[in-house]
């Protein structure tokens, strides 16, 4: 093999193996009851012992792999292939109604069967009675779009006694982190349901009786079906994992965050009103890639586009492809921004289009930004021009933001501090930025620097600059990342 290819290949491979250690030492940090990286074997890694059998043929892939693992399990409903754990040992998941619990898995469909599809779960068979998450088809949809919502149900003699389901439709080929946490209070109300790391915000409940019936039976704990093949997966499975406890929304995302791809905002994405956005992706890698790019209002719901029937999309590219997501100027304004997962050897940008009657377009466009930033400088020019910007907390817990400005001498002439609730955003101009931020009129006619750091979670930020009707992007960089570009080659 020649060093070209030795060098394709390390840069290829690596990434990933990263991912593989920091996913698997992240969950073993986090003491859960099981936790199978199904690498190769179905060996449970927890240190329980609960090591998985195959059944009925099931095999694994190194062929476009999870995000986590260099290898994945692959489940053909048609030979009712999963992995069965040891019955004694398995009475660990043996978890009451009353007893918190998180179960999460990375999976992709092959294609949504006519029923429920189990991911994980502890169900007896022949009773119908216990735990488990899984994708469901109430919809009807086979394979979609209406079939395929990620679920968490609880089960007595066949009738569901909790029933908490996502919208959002997961049946598309693409890998997916899904997790649901349970506070074992008994009531519907203490589910979460996230899928790649974000909480679903407008979750379904179909059944709320908890006290009805116990869940608890002798069946042993399986990945992937019921031990009888009633009920089936259909494609692949890695990084199953379950804890007694209920998770919170920040170690979640941190476990998606782990995976062998970097999850990047778009800051703004407005549309409606005179502006247009679009988001363009481009796939560099040498293999096909799929990866979710979500859209969030500014006050942290689901924000519909109607290019994509809804706030969700599965790209998929094959290797050099490249596509376009695009919003017209169509309508009332509605502003919020784009997150999405990228896989390794994938990068993107957004463009913004003003339209004003009578006038030329402008445009801007703005390259994506990392989500893991707490100290982000931004040269701004407010002699002549004036800057806008938007700030953007794509994480689950408030983040606290201080903004300091400093003239061109390095005197601070403003600061402002508040607090951003968890996956919002505000807009605005700088000088004149809205609640929680005031006190940055002095800005107004001066040169300088801004910067914007939390003592909470993560900020986003994203700057333009206007002259008349003239529009521009200013480069954005973290701290950390100023320091890694001066004096590199």
């Amino acid at each position: 093999m020649n060093l070209f290819f030795r060098l394709i290949l390390a840069l290829s491979v690596a990434p990933l193996l990263v991912a593989q250690g920091k996913y698997q030492n992240d969950v073993m940090a986090l003491n859960p009851l099981g936790f199978w990286p199904l690498n190769g074997n179905p060996g449970d890694v927890s240190g329980h012992g609960n090591d998985g059998t195959l059944q009925n043929g099931a095999i694994f892939t190194n062929v476009l792999t999870s995000p986590v693992q260099p290898q994945a399990l692959v489940l053909n409903s048609a030979k009712k292939q999963f992995v069965q754990m040891p019955t004694a040992g398995s009475s660990i998941f043996n978890l009451g109604g009353l007893h918190p619990l998180t179960a999460m898995a990375w999976f992709k469909t092959t294609r949504q069967e006519s029923d429920f599809l189990p991911i994980l779960g502890k169900v007896d068979p022949a009773s119908l009675t216990g735990w488990v998450i899984g994708l469901d088809n109430n919809g009807g949809g086979g394979n979609g779009p209406t079939g395929g919502q990620f679920a968490l149900i609880f089960v007595v003699s066949g009738a569901p006694t909790l029933l908490v389901e996502a919208p959002q439709v997961k049946n598309d080929g693409g890998w997916h982190l899904v997790a649901a946490t349970y506070d074992g209070s008994g009531s519907a109300n203490g589910v979460n349901l996230y899928i790649d790391g974000l909480p679903v915000t407008n979750a379904v409940v179909g059944a709320d009786s908890v006290a009805s019936g116990s869940i608890l039976n002798s069946a042993p704990f399986t990945i992937g079906a019921t031990t009888d093949g009633s009920f089936q997966f259909e494609g692949d499975i890695s990084g199953a994992a379950v804890f007694g406890s209920a998770l919170t929304p920040a170690q979640i995302l941190q476990l998606a965050e782990d995976a062998g791809t970097t999850r990047a905002l778009l800051a703004q994405f407005a549309f409606g009103g005179g502006w247009y956005s679009s988001i363009y992706f481009t796939n560099t890698s040498l293999s096909a890639v799929s990866f979710p790019v979500s859209f969030t209002a500014d006050n942290g719901t689901p924000l519909n586009v109607s290019s994509i029937g809804g706030s969700s999309k599965t790209i998929t590219l094959a290797a050099g492809a490249s596509t376009v997501i695009e919003a017209p100027n169509v309508g009332q304004l509605q502003q919020g921004y784009v997150s999405v997962t990228l896989p390794v050897g994938v990068t993107g940008y957004g463009v913004f289009r003003q339209s004003i009657p009578g006038k030329p377009d402008q445009e801007a466009v703005v390259p994506l930004s990392p989500t893991n930033t707490s100290n982000i400088p931004m040269v701004y020019d407010d002699t002549k021009y004036i800057t806008g910007v938007a700030i953007a907390n794509p994480t689950g817990s408030p983040a606290t933001v201080t903004i300091t400005v400093t003239d061109n001498t390095g005197t601070v002439i403003a600061t402002s501090s508040g607090v951003l609730p968890p996956f919002t955003k505000i807009e605005g101009l700088l000088r004149s930025l809205p609640a929680p931020f005031t006190s940055l009129s002095q800005i107004a006619g001066t040169q300088g620097t801004v910067r914007f750091t939390t003592t909470t979670g993560a900020v986003v930020v994203l700057g333009l600059r206007a002259n008349g009707t003239a529009l521009t992007s200013i480069p954005v960089l973290s701290q950390a990342e100023v320091f890694r570009f001066i004096g590199s080659l």
